[in-house]
């Protein structure tokens, strides 16, 4: 179970996109219900894109405050929409894991 200073550390940490660009700041992170590990962060892309959006952490690595993802900023910015207020439910998270090809 990732304890609350891993989550603290991964909160705010600047998320870098597979082609070098930054997307944004960590949001919100998600854990896996079954194991408690981090498996999804939110991102918040800018001013011009208002929401935030998820994106998985399965294959991302971790350099200091940096987490590098293996997805594009367009793959983040066209992904689906969910809240990332509330939990993500097992309905949001199976439309996200088949528009990532994590099935």
């Amino acid at each position: 179970m990732a304890d609350a200073y891993v989550l603290h550390e991964i909160q705010g940490s600047s998320v870098w996109a597979v082609d070098g660009e930054r997307l944004g700041l960590v949001g919100e992170v998600h854990l896996d219900r079954n194991t408690a590990e981090p498996v999804w962060i939110t991102v918040d892309l800018g001013l011009f894109e208002p929401e935030e959006h998820y994106v998985p952490l399965e294959g991302a690595r971790r350099d200091g405050q940096d987490i590098f993802v293996n997805y594009s900023r367009d793959q983040v910015a066209h992904s689906p929409g969910a809240n990332p207020e509330n939990p993500l439910s097992p309905r949001e998270e199976g439309i996200l894991m088949d528009y990532y090809s994590l099935r």
